[in-house]
């Protein structure tokens, strides 16, 4: 086995390591959003008509916040 095959093997192995670790919170929150929506949909909490807010305030920041850069870019570029 040639020298570099066993380099590219090795970086392979810690760029797939990395990747992982580096993913990790994000999974954690994909998880917790899962789990929230699932409360949601049963509703069998207390606290279901406060996480279908909050999924709707989340959904509605992200377009602003969307509608803002495009808007700021757009005067910026004129």
């Amino acid at each position: 086995m040639g020298v570099t095959s066993r380099a590219a093997r090795h970086a392979g192995g810690l760029y797939g390591r990395t990747f992982r670790r580096a993913l990790s919170p994000i999974h954690a929150i994909e998880d917790e959003a899962h789990h929230l929506h699932v409360i949601e949909q049963r509703g069998e909490s207390a606290e279901t008509p406060y996480i279908a807010m909050l999924g709707l305030f989340f959904f509605l920041a992200s377009i602003f916040a969307f509608l803002l850069i495009v808007a700021l870019a757009a005067y910026y570029l004129a």
